[in-house]
């Protein structure tokens, strides 16, 4: 297995230690467990886009744009509201 170097500064370094250690893992193991859990950007369209489908297909339902994002924007709202 190749080995890299990423440069970040050293609070962002002994912060992920904290949470490695944490986790019982190194910080190799806690970027490689995020990198491998994190959807991109296309995986979550793809995603949002079976969601859809899905709700359509149960329910009949298709959001508008609009109604799209005022759900997002509630539910932003109450998870602010929970923190």
């Amino acid at each position: 297995m190749a080995h890299t170097t990423i440069k970040v500064d050293s609070s962002v370094r002994d912060r992920l230690a904290i949470l490695a250690a944490e986790k019982d893992t190194t910080i190799a193991g806690l970027v490689g467990e995020f990198a491998a859990h994190t959807p991109t950007q296309s995986e979550r369209a793809e995603l949002t886009a079976k969601t859809l489908a899905v709700l359509q297909e149960m329910s009949g339902y298709v959001p508008s744009p609009e109604q799209d994002r005022a759900a997002d924007a509630e539910l932003a709202r109450r998870l602010g509201d929970a923190a």
